[in-house]
């Protein structure tokens, strides 16, 4: 909608400018996008009660056991001015399942079960520079290296900053950003959550290779523990390659396969490995196995940084996908990780899983998932201990094609978690509805 001379003015006038604008807005649309997942799952070993969190989604695969809830709600809105400079505003809503579990387990449809909060607000400009995009806000940043079948962020340097993407030099597209980050379980006025991680990365497309390196510095680094307050690392670093073929294994050129490795020391490693301080990465996989309150999740996003200055982790990943002439796809991921702790403890995980999916019908498919996980820990006297789960998934899943690239799916599950960290097998069954636009 252009903007009258008079509204300019008023603009100009109270804004405190010595001219007026030297073009006008030309409005390029409005855009709506989101995610949600809504299911309840059901386990045989507790008479059909509500089965929470039955397993590692990230190692083992999501089907089946994912019983966490999310949505998220994306308003856009697009301008570009006489000078063909483009802007984009960005904002986005999602379930606040950081301080509310009710988001993520509840099955009521009360409003009291869909607690919200904003987790994106920044713009991006293009124009601004010869090439690349500017931006700065608050946003999800390395978000998009994503395992969708473990719903696992390899990298996840979300927060609040600036930077430029895809700004070409010496013929390849580099990104360069500042990102602050905090512990979100303490939010109080003054005190700790005053003390941010300064994050600074670097990241680079070869063509088919990605390198992404990372530098994070945070002063004071306390952790309250059993009423004590102890001091960890206040820097730290980590590096990322990943490599995109599109063949599988290079044996065919029918799918696709991504290999990534990485490595980190410092506020680099255990969770913090490819990440800043969020909630994904508190409770993602890449810590202590155990789960005990130091390097697990019992003492929430003050975990994560709870690393020392001599921690090392590295992490290798492969996933990819193959697809047959008569429609079936085979989903697959190896992963693991291995931890070498300052204190002198080592704890590592590895895991594998497959998902093939065979067509009944343009709007039917039977969906099959296995997975299974090995974790591992020595302490500094050298007393090992391991353990293992599996899991097996099936069950018909609906679907209708939009046409524009979403597939709105819901599913029916049944699925088999064994384990030796488990007192008996369980048998769990679900449903499940997933939609993103």
């Amino acid at each position: 909608m252009k903007l009258t001379k008079m509204s300019l003015a008023f603009l100009a006038l109270s804004a405190g400018m010595t001219s007026m604008p030297t073009y006008a807005e030309k409005s390029e649309g409005f855009e709506f996008h989101g995610y949600f997942r809504a299911g309840v799952l059901f386990n045989a070993n507790d008479d059909f009660k509500r089965s929470k969190f039955p397993g590692s989604k990230e190692r083992l695969g999501r089907l089946g056991i994912e019983s966490d809830n999310h949505f998220e709600l994306a308003l856009q809105k697009n301008f570009e001015n006489d000078k063909s400079q483009q802007v984009r505003i960005k904002t986005r809503a999602g379930a606040d399942n950081s301080q509310y579990a009710t988001n993520q387990l509840g099955a009521n449809a009360d409003a009291a079960n869909s607690e919200i909060g904003m987790v994106e607000t920044y713009v991006e400009f293009d124009g601004y520079t010869e090439t690349g995009t500017v931006w700065g806000g608050k946003r999800f940043y390395g978000k998009d290296n994503y395992i969708f079948m473990t719903d696992f962020f390899y990298t996840d340097m979300s927060g609040t900053g600036a930077g430029v993407e895809g700004i070409e030099l010496g013929g390849n597209k580099w990104d360069f950003a500042y990102i602050a980050s905090d512990d979100s379980g303490d939010m109080g006025f003054w005190g700790d959550s005053n003390n941010v991680m300064h994050a600074v990365h670097v990241g680079v497309d070869l063509g088919g290779v990605e390198l992404h390196a990372m530098g994070k510095h945070l002063p004071d680094n306390f952790v309250e523990e059993d009423g004590v307050s102890n001091e960890y690392a206040s820097s730290g670093y980590d590096l990322s390659a990943i490599v995109h073929s599109e063949s599988v294994y290079g044996l065919s050129e029918k799918g696709f396969t991504k290999y990534i490795g990485q490595v980190g020391k410092g506020l680099g490693s255990g969770q913090l490995l490819g990440g800043t301080l969020t909630t994904y990465n508190t409770y993602a996989p890449g810590s202590n196995v155990t789960g005990n309150k130091i390097t697990g999740t019992d003492c929430g996003t003050s975990c994560v940084k709870a690393v020392e200055s001599g921690d090392m982790s590295t992490r290798a990943l492969v996933w990819g996908g193959y697809f047959f002439d008569n429609g079936v796809s085979v989903f697959h991921s190896l992963q693991g990780q291995y931890n070498d702790k300052e204190n002198g403890n080592t704890d590592s995980w590895a895991s594998a899983m497959v998902r093939p999916t065979f067509p009944i019908s343009d709007n039917l498919d039977f969906v099959t998932e296995a997975g299974y996980q090995y974790n591992r820990e020595k302490d500094a006297s050298g007393v090992k201990s391991t353990s293992y789960d599996y899991k097996l998934t099936a069950g018909p899943k609906l679907k209708v094609d939009t046409g524009f690239g979403p597939t709105p799916e819901i599913r029916f599950l049944a699925t088999y978690l064994d384990g030796d960290q488990r007192d008996e097998s369980d048998i769990i069954v679900g449903v499940q509805a997933d939609m993103w636009w």
